[in-house]
Formats: structure tokens, sequence, C-alpha cells
């Protein structure tokens, strides 16, 4: 309990202009014994970080990046392949296979690329691969966490029973899901911020009705269906999805029948995370004063 406790407590130490993100991730990354904290022979301490964190029923499964949205290159990739594939995707590392994606053979960091940068000569991409770690959809989360830790490049491939590649997992992929939830359950950080605009930024886990209180418009009841049932949805990310048609993508503007715009301010191939909204010039919100 002791050990559980002072864990907490450095994770949740104030620290000026340090989001806690960063903190939880530093202190998985620096603190010798976190993993030790977490992978205890001591099931009901275990229990009672899974139950602190609310996580105890997530698996690997549930936070993965799907295998059609793994962004990797094959190991006859040349230099200028590699360096264009991490200028164009905001990532710190990549899988390298062979023939085809389920037959991974390596990982490389872009910060292993920047001593060839000036003599390509010189290299030589198998002598930059590391260790793969392979998990099991099923593997729970805080035990992911674990394996995670235990690999150089903090990135594990999950594989089916066939030993295919179902999906990827890196510690920030975890490390996203744990303060998520810390932030649903424990509201560290406000759902929704008003700008000085008078625009707003919401979490994309805001409840419609919330929305609706909050803008005085009904958002649901415009985009009823023609056999009268209203969609089935409860959250700002799942309203921008019915907008869309599909998972919006970082960076897009939606427009509701009200003239309220959604512009997805943060996301990935999995799910929305911010989104900003504000009044459309030509068209102002219904209700808004």
């Amino acid at each position: 309990m002791l050990k559980i406790r002072s864990y907490l407590r450095k994770l949740f130490k104030k620290e000026e202009d340090v989001p806690l993100i960063d903190r939880l991730e530093d202190l998985i990354e620096s603190d010798p014994e976190a993993s030790n904290k977490i992978n205890t022979d001591d099931t009901s301490e275990l229990a009672l970080v899974s139950n602190v964190l609310g996580l105890k029923d997530l698996a690997a499964e549930d936070i993965m990046v799907p295998r059609a949205d793994i962004i990797a290159a094959k190991i006859d990739t040349t230099l200028d392949g590699f360096i264009e594939i991490f200028s164009k995707n905001s990532f710190s590392q990549i899988p390298i296979y062979q023939d085809t994606l389920d037959n991974v053979i390596g990982i490389v960091r872009v910060r292993d690329f920047l001593p060839y940068i000036k003599n390509h000569k010189s290299f030589n991409i198998k002598s930059l691969l590391k260790e793969v770690i392979y998990v099991a959809p099923s593997i729970r989360l805080l035990e992911l966490l674990v394996e995670i830790r235990a690999s150089v490049n903090h990135m594990v491939l999950v594989v089916d029973e066939f030993g295919g590649i179902d999906g990827l997992v890196t510690l920030n992929d975890v490390v996203s899901e744990i303060v998520g939830e810390i932030q649903q359950n424990q509201s560290i950080f406000p759902q929704i911020i008003t700008k000085q605009d008078g625009s707003l930024v919401a979490d994309a886990k805001t409840l419609i009705s919330e929305c609706e209180d909050l803008l005085n418009i009904e958002l649901l009841k415009p985009l009823i269906k023609k056999d009268g049932k209203e969609p089935d949805i409860e959250t700002l990310g799942g309203l921008t999805m019915l907008l869309a048609g599909r998972m919006p993508t970082r960076g897009e503007s939606l427009i509701h029948p009200s003239g309220v715009e959604f512009d997805i301010i943060e996301a990935d191939p999995r799910r929305v995370k911010r989104v900003l909204i504000r009044k459309q010039s030509k068209a102002p919100w219904v209700g808004a004063e």
C-alpha cells in the first residue's frame, strides 16, 4: 500500500509547466522501481492500481493502432525513403519488415539516422534494427505497460493466434489512455475551455447534452434520420464522426446544420480527441447571444 501511495504521490506532485502526461511518462522511464511497483506478486496491490486508474478491463486490443494504420517500411528502403517517411509522420520510430508486415524484423528510431545524413554511403539499415516485442491482444493494460517499458523502443506489436500483425502499441498510447482515464474520472483539466474570441475548445468525450446546454442549441434533432430515430451517439466525438460520415482527421472542419463549425484540432486514426467549436460568419449560432 505504501509503495502505491508513494508512486501516485510522485505522479501528482505539482510541477509548473510540466503536463501530467509528460510527468507520467518520465516517471515510468526514469524510476527503476516503477515496473516492480506495478508488476507485483501481490495481486491485491495490482488490483488496487487497476481500480485507481480505472483500467482493469482494458486490453492491448482496446488501444492499439490497427494494422491498417501502421506506418512501417521495407528492409530495402533507402535512406532518402526513410527520411521522407519520418518527415511526413510525427513518429520517433517505425517497424521494419521483410516481404510483408507479418514478418517484422526490427524497429528503427529516427535519431539513429542522424549520423548518416551527410554520409549516405555508410548507411546500413540492418545495423540500426532494434529488438521487437510481441504481445497478445488480450494482455491487460498494466501488464502491457511493463512489457513496453522493458522494450528499448517503448513499442510492442500485437499479434493474432496465427502470428499475424494485428496492431501496434507505444508507451505514449498507454500513457495517453491512463491520463485520459484520470482526466475523465477526476476532472484534472476542464473539458470545455472558452477562448477570448468566444470559440470553445472541448474534449471529444464531452457529452452532447452539455454542449447543447452551453450553446443553447439542439445538436441532435437536426440530424434525426428519415425513420424518425435520433442518432445513437452521446459525445462530441461521436457527433463529429456522424457529421463526417467517417473518422474525421486533424485539421478538418465540419459544419452542423445549425451553422456551428467543428474544427478537429487533435485526433489519431482511432479517435477524435479535441474539437474547436465556433460560429460561422455566414451562419450565426441558433440561440446564441
